[in-house]
């Protein structure tokens, strides 16, 4: 799975980033990367069929490495400027097991709570009500 992080982002870079000037190799490199960002996906997809984490039973720094990637593709993460949805044109609910595996992931706390780290703030319960309830977390007293 090491060629997650590079190729997704490489899809996101030509869905979102790339300069509009050249559509014939924005165009390919769109599709050239969202196979393989799919490939990839569906390999950890077949994995996880009979696996609560990517290394079997327990919660691993591989866990650790492919969720971010796979949540910001399933989510709202690359929005193209046509205003099309890397979930929706990737068809990442097709993969059932790598969702389910997503899913258990973002529901425990501390997951949570690293995946907003250092979006604007370090510590964002201290400055957005939203997050408050990570402050317990990591044993801090939110005040704001």
């Amino acid at each position: 799975m090491s060629g997650q992080g590079p190729m997704s982002g490489n899809f996101g870079h030509f869905m979102v980033y790339a300069p509009t000037d050249k559509p014939d190799i924005n165009e390919y490199g769109v599709a050239r990367y969202g196979m393989e960002v799919q490939r990839l996906a569906s390999t950890l997809n077949n994995h996880l069929a009979d696996k609560r984490f990517v290394c079997g039973d327990d919660y691993t720094i591989a866990d650790m490495a492919c969720l971010p990637w796979f949540q910001l593709l399933r989510t709202f993460g690359y929005s193209h400027p046509s205003g099309v949805q890397a979930s929706s044109f990737l068809n990442m609910q097709q993969y059932r097991h790598l969702n389910r595996w997503a899913d258990q992931l973002m529901s425990r706390g501390k997951v949570q709570r690293g995946m907003i780290v250092c979006r604007k703030h370090p510590k964002p319960w201290l400055v957005d009500k939203r997050f408050m309830h990570l402050a317990a977390d990591v044993g801090t007293k939110a005040k704001l």
